[in-house]
């Protein structure tokens, strides 16, 4: 799943001392860290996230889990005429499990070409994955690697509107907006602070993410540098992360019965870890487990239902080896 800076440090008598250490290693203990983007260089990694839910109303607790394996892979062309990089960003493969409430349990693997779902109430999640499943689109880097444009999208968007279900057809034309697709990207690439990195110096990032229906969490993180470590015979940048806010916001328009109209949620625990590739200018691991527990309040058929919510997220991905 990125226009912040690091606060100015304040000068003072004692930071004039500090100058006469300037020649020692620790001193000296700064890196440049950044994304790099080299033709023709394939990255492909598997995440794997885990959730579990329990959502209080009106004193019934009402529980969820959810396991999610996806297989992406992001292609680097080669550069045009005009000096923008097109890198196709692509889903290779994606398993889901689900325990619902009421002993509803679902299973779908992309790589089955006869995957369905049986349960005629939640046959649309079907269409759901299927589609995220065949997600394929470019995204376009400036001369500074910034984001230029996003595209190939329209195929998908198309396959979304011929879908009935307006859950599913939202669902998918989210994964299709090229708007939330590069703002995506950049949240991705945008986790390494701006200037040189030394161990002590935190930066700081907000972060959102969409988990279906219309709706969002906005994470506020502070990542700080912690030094190399051996993974192999690789020599590897450690960053660990902190997330210590969140927000939960639903779309007013979002298909559904159920509406969020109120929310006062908590981070209770957050921590995670990046293990960062200098020279290749890339993510080789990224693992992560947040804790949120707080209140909320919804609407259904003009009555308001007081809630509360305990949720854990946990996500592990790793850059998977080139093929041979």
């Amino acid at each position: 799943m990125r226009n912040w800076r690091i606060a100015p440090r304040p000068w003072s008598f004692a930071a004039l001392a500090s100058l006469a250490l300037a020649a020692t290693p620790a001193a000296r203990a700064q890196v440049k860290l950044e994304y790099k983007y080299p033709e023709g260089q394939k990255l492909t990694y598997k995440t794997t996230s885990k959730t579990s839910q329990v959502l209080t109303l009106m004193g019934q607790p009402i529980e969820t889990e959810s396991k999610e394996t996806v297989v992406t892979s992001s292609s680097a062309g080669k550069k045009r005429p005009d000096g923008t990089l097109p890198i196709e960003e692509k889903v290779d493969s994606l398993a889901v499990e689900l325990s619902l409430p009421m002993g509803i349990m679902l299973t779908y693997d992309s790589k089955d070409p006869n995957a369905r779902i049986d349960n005629p109430q939640l046959a649309f999640l079907a269409e759901v994955y299927k589609l995220a499943g065949e997600s394929r689109y470019t995204v376009v880097l400036d001369d500074k690697n910034k984001v230029k444009a996003v595209e190939g999208t329209e195929k998908l968007l198309e396959k979304a509107d011929k879908l009935e279900n307006p859950i599913a057809k939202q669902a998918i034309r989210g994964r299709a907006d090229a708007g939330k697709l590069k703002h995506q990207f950049e949240q991705s690439h945008g986790n390494l602070p701006d200037v040189l990195a030394r161990q002590g110096e935190p930066w700081e990032r907000t972060e959102k993410i969409e988990i279906g229906g219309g709706q969002t969490l906005t994470f506020h993180k502070t990542y700080e540098y912690a030094g190399t470590e051996k993974r192999g015979d690789a020599t590897l940048d450690k960053i660990n992360v902190k997330t210590t806010e969140v927000k939960y916001e639903m779309d007013p328009d979002a298909p559904s019965p159920l509406k969020a109209t109120k929310s006062d949620l908590k981070v209770d625990s957050g921590d995670g870890t990046i293990l960062f590739d200098r020279d290749g200018g890339k993510v080789v691991s990224t693992k992560g487990k947040i804790h949120i527990k707080g209140t909320m309040t919804f609407e259904a058929g003009g009555q308001e239902i007081p809630g509360d919510l305990d949720l854990t997220i946990e996500a592990n991905t790793e850059l998977q080896p080139a093929a041979k």
